[in-house]
């Protein structure tokens, strides 16, 4: 579903603009929609789409305004096929933001240790490192 609604100025200038691309990346801006809500098979994800890539994956953005996430992010090297078109979230479902970027770089060491316990230790410095 279309999370916006394009002008049909705006709708001509991207056909124009997906005409002149390299025929691989071409081939994936021909397949959707910059205005239409995508949801990421493989999360679950709700994503808007960022770039199309050279090697025929995407770039997408996974946002708190369609999602409830830890924090807002960027996934690259999306395969065409690994997004689907999905609807708006429904009126009362919970949606935004925990952490700010900035928070999520403050607090990484503390998440690897609380997300991957298998993986990760805290010094007693307050860094975390690789279980040995």
């Amino acid at each position: 579903m279309r999370f916006c609604k394009p002008t049909k100025k705006q709708q001509e200038g991207y056909r124009k603009w997906v005409k002149k691309l390299p025929k691989k990346v071409r081939a994936v801006a021909e397949r959707f929609d910059i205005w239409t809500l995508y949801r990421l098979k493989s999360s679950g994800d709700r994503v808007m789409l960022q770039s199309f890539d050279g090697d025929g994956t995407l770039t997408v953005a996974v946002s708190g305004k369609f999602n409830l996430v830890i924090a807002e992010r960027q996934v690259f090297g999306v395969p065409p096929d690994d997004l689907e078109e999905c609807d708006l979230p429904a009126p009362d479902e919970k949606l935004g933001a925990l952490m700010t970027g900035k928070e999520v770089v403050d607090n990484l060491d503390a998440m690897r240790v609380l997300v991957r316990p298998d993986l990760w230790v805290m010094t007693e410095d307050g860094k975390a490192v690789r279980k040995q």
